[in-house]
């Protein structure tokens, strides 16, 4: 059997940044999204329930925070990391309460966010009834 591909997706506001973590990304057999809005996070976590997303915490419209909590609601078994330029202890408190797997702060290394990538596939499977 071939190895399996993840599905990530990358919410951002910044253009540039959201496009070169696709390109990092797309060399690591990922199936790659991409929403620039919380709100536009949420529709597409309806129609794929993604393997893990990288959510920036300060978005237009609905924050980082409050998109992981709605999405936390119907897609439980989503790992989300947030990503963020700054580091307001209480926002970053909320976001933790909230189910957030970690917290990148920006700039990060790429080897961060491929290591939660490859953490997916080291876990041990919670969703075998289907």
């Amino acid at each position: 059997m071939g190895q399996e591909i993840t599905k990530v997706l990358i919410v951002e506001d910044d253009p540039d940044f959201a496009e070169s973590l696709m390109i990092a990304l797309g060399v690591r057999n990922c199936h790659v999204d991409l929403a620039r809005t919380g709100e536009e996070a949420i529709r597409k976590f309806h129609s794929l329930c993604y393997d893990i997303a990288f959510m920036d915490i300060k978005l237009p419209g609905k924050d980082g925070v409050e998109s992981l909590v709605e999405i936390r609601d119907f897609c439980p078994t989503a790992h989300i990391v947030m990503m963020t330029g700054f580091s307001e202890a209480a926002v970053l408190d909320k976001a933790r309460q909230a189910g957030a797997v970690d917290i990148l702060r920006k700039p990060f290394r790429l080897k961060e966010m491929f290591g939660h990538i490859d953490k997916l596939h080291n876990e041990p499977s919670s969703t075998s009834n289907h």
